[in-house]
């Protein structure tokens, strides 16, 4: 079993950032949230070299991580986009569950933001995109 999932399942929590297998960030925020809350309070390049434990991972928050400098990225619930892109970028990671695409509550429309970075492979990119469509919300 994947320790840093055991700590994300026991802590309630949503998302976990560990340094040196401490945590240092961790959010009960959902959704892609909690990954811009932790850039915002950590900063970017206080970030780089971390590990984190997400609830799930799509391509968005895929994306954040990349942005952010993850080294590693865990997850309840990973998409197929999430994992290809990390692979790409060189991020180890791991899953309990996968699935081809994050929905929406609805579970039949894509989710806003996986829609949203669907063609986009860039960190920058998805990192601007992300940021301009919460503030719309």
């Amino acid at each position: 079993m994947n320790e840093y999932l055991n700590r994300l399942e026991k802590s309630g929590a949503n998302l976990m950032v560990f340094r040196d297998g401490d945590v240092v960030f961790s959010s009960t925020g959902r959704g892609i949230f909690p990954l811009i809350e932790v850039i915002d309070t950590l900063g970017r390049e206080g970030l780089r070299g971390v590990v984190t434990a997400d609830r799930i991972v799509g391509k968005a928050a895929a994306l954040l991580n990349v942005y952010l400098g993850a080294v590693e990225v865990h997850a309840m619930v990973m998409s197929d986009g999430a994992k290809a892109l990390l692979k790409d970028h060189g991020v180890s990671f791991s899953f309990r569950e996968e699935t081809d695409v994050v929905k929406a509550k609805d579970g039949v429309v894509y989710c806003l933001f996986e829609r949203l970075v669907w063609d986009v492979s860039d960190p920058e990119e998805a990192h601007t995109l992300i940021r301009a469509k919460l503030k719309e919300i």
